[in-house]
């Protein structure tokens, strides 16, 4: 295996003043930093979710990570009681419960989209489309319901952590990805998929040694924190999660089958991760070598769906490797960037107004209580 381009894109030349708003607004674009980046996805996101109802208080899911915020180090609810890098924080800090978490969330998804920007243009993507796929990326369904939660979801800080730890990837910055993977392990087990995305991208051949030299050292604080934390944090329910009270194989089987039970429902959710971009990520897989070692998060997101049954949300995890296919293709592909670009502009609008008419009310305030304890 080839590692993966890491190439700088020059600056586009500016154009001259003029135009319409949103024209001198595309045209700035070009000259926008990461955390310009970040900062405008955080201001989008937040007054989209100024506008659209939120959840009431939390129940379920939710709530679980409520009461771990209270006492982080508790007994809790597998698997949720290994996730505690966002609830200690919201536990730390001089703001109430409703305040922090949404911060958390709001602060994180810019952050990720931030990085994601980065990701994109190192990989030869134009500004210009990578600023606009990092927005939309903000305002997703995915990242939106997360903040329709009051931000009690670990779902945005993991999108951070593994965004982040695939830019440091591709520019080979070993201290930053080891404090990426690190941060990650306290966030959410799937974090942990980097460590084997960041071999696929480095490795020369099947079996590369200094790769793996390299990937084992960047990883080791982040395997230790999540062994001790599995080894250390108390927890209860684990039998009644779906999948984790059979075997190992008839665990897999019985969340298939639970997916499969309603797979219009599941396949919109994994329509909705990416929407358009599902249409054009593909493309990139014959000449792209980062999309063609993306393959291997994308994959571990596939098999993970084996693992919980939310598959929308866990596919949303494999963003560091379609969103930087998906745009390569659109920046080679000029006549396609307006029209996905767009029709994702539409979904993710069209989702927003969705969850404000029906979905919080129905999917969050009304959705059906889990069968393990929420503890």
């Amino acid at each position: 295996m080839s590692s993966s381009s890491s190439t700088e894109p020059a600056a586009l030349a500016p154009a001259p003043p003029g135009g319409s708003p949103l024209r001198r607004a595309w045209d700035g674009a070009a000259r926008l930093s990461p955390l310009q980046v970040g900062l405008l996805a955080t201001l989008a996101l937040a007054l989209l979710q100024a506008v659209v109802r939120n959840g009431g208080p939390a129940h379920g899911d939710d709530r679980i990570y409520e009461l771990m915020a209270e006492d982080p180090f508790a007994t809790h609810t597998f698997p949720f009681a290994y996730r505690i890098g966002v609830p200690t924080l919201v536990h730390v800090l001089p703001f109430s419960h409703d305040v922090s978490f949404t911060l958390i969330a709001l602060a994180s998804a810019g952050a990720a989209a931030g990085f994601l920007y980065a990701l994109m243009t190192s990989l030869e993507t134009p500004p210009r489309v990578a600023a606009a796929a990092a927005l939309l990326f903000a305002i997703s369904p995915g990242v939106l319901v997360a903040l329709l939660r009051n931000g009690r979801s670990v779902d945005p800080a993991t999108l951070l952590a593994m965004s982040a730890a695939a830019y440091f990837v591709v520019r080979r910055r070993m201290v930053p990805l080891m404090i990426a993977l690190a941060c990650g392990a306290l966030v959410r087990e799937s974090a942990m998929f980097m460590i084997p995305f960041a071999y696929a991208v480095w490795a020369e051949r099947w079996i590369d040694w200094p790769a793996l030299r390299r990937v084992l050292l960047v990883s080791l604080p982040a395997i230790a924190i999540y062994v001790a934390l599995r080894l250390s944090l108390p927890t209860v329910g684990s039998e009644l999660v779906l999948g984790y009270g059979d075997g190992p194989i008839e665990g897999r089987l019985t969340l298939l089958r639970e997916g499969f039970a309603d797979p219009v429902t599941s396949l919109r959710r994994i329509a909705l991760a990416f929407g358009p971009l599902w249409l054009v990520a593909p493309f990139a897989l014959k000449r792209m070598r980062y999309a063609q070692r993306g393959l291997v998060l994308v994959g571990l997101c596939v098999v993970s769906m084996t693992f919980a049954l939310d598959w929308g949300r866990v596919i949303l995890l494999a963003a560091p490797a379609i969103y930087p296919a998906a745009t390569w293709v659109l920046g080679r592909r000029p006549r396609l960037r307006a029209p996905i670009l767009l029709l994702w502009l539409v979904v993710c609008l069209g989702y927003a107004g969705y969850m404000d008419l029906h979905g919080v009310a129905s999917n969050i305030d009304g959705g059906v209580l889990p069968p393990y304890p929420v503890r």
